[in-house]
């Protein structure tokens, strides 16, 4: 059955949605963006979350002990990270938290999909030469075919598409943030007819 993460949200309305909503994820980006938070919006979205859902700090190569204050005030549950973090930084970066950890791998060819970060979870997302996310994109999504084990997919996800990319891949969770947007914020109604998509593909 897979699950939903609604990214980039930084208003109490956004939130208000969610809560109607119930995706397994609320995604609270961090990285220099059009949709970045501060660590004081972010304590007060999270202190309106229904606390079912699990918040995911979005980051991009950035100080560790922000990342570990964000885990320990427990504004985040999981971590993101969309840069250019190695293993080695993730190995300090683990020494330091307990939250689990999601890696981005931005796909162009086969071998971005034989990575193999330090990470407990990976996120295939759409490669970009400028943008490390929130391309809007699709990538082929082909290359995923024979990858097993679990991981989130992202890249232009639509509730146009999502059914097609659910049962093409199966992947644990989809990760969407434009795709459900209307003037550059969340959208009430995009939201309730991609969540009915997933339902009807999930059966």
């Amino acid at each position: 059955m897979t699950k939903l993460k609604i990214c980039g949200i930084r208003t109490l309305e956004e939130v208000a949605m969610l809560n109607d909503i119930k995706p397994s994820f609320a995604g609270f980006v961090f990285a220099t963006s059009k949709r970045q938070i501060t660590l004081e919006e972010a304590k007060v979205l999270r202190q309106h979350l229904d606390k079912e859902i699990q918040t995911v700090g979005v980051f991009v190569d950035a100080e560790i002990e922000f990342i570990a204050t964000l885990v320990n005030e427990k504004i985040i549950d999981c971590i993101q990270l969309h840069g250019n973090e190695d293993d080695r930084y993730l190995s300090t970066l683990k020494a330091q938290v307990t939250a689990p950890i999601l890696k981005a791998i931005r796909v162009s060819s086969i071998e971005d999909t034989a990575k193999k970060p330090d990470a407990d979870m990976i996120l295939y997302d759409t490669y970009h030469k400028k943008l490390k996310g929130g391309t809007g994109e699709t990538f082929n999504w082909d290359l995923l075919k024979k990858k097993t084990g679990n991981y989130f997919l992202a890249g232009g996800l639509t509730s146009e598409n999502i059914q097609e990319a659910i049962q093409q891949l199966r992947p644990y969770a989809v990760d969407i943030s434009s795709g459900v947007e209307k003037d550059g914020y969340k959208d009430k109604t995009k939201l309730i007819e991609l969540v009915k998509k997933i339902q009807e593909v999930n059966l």
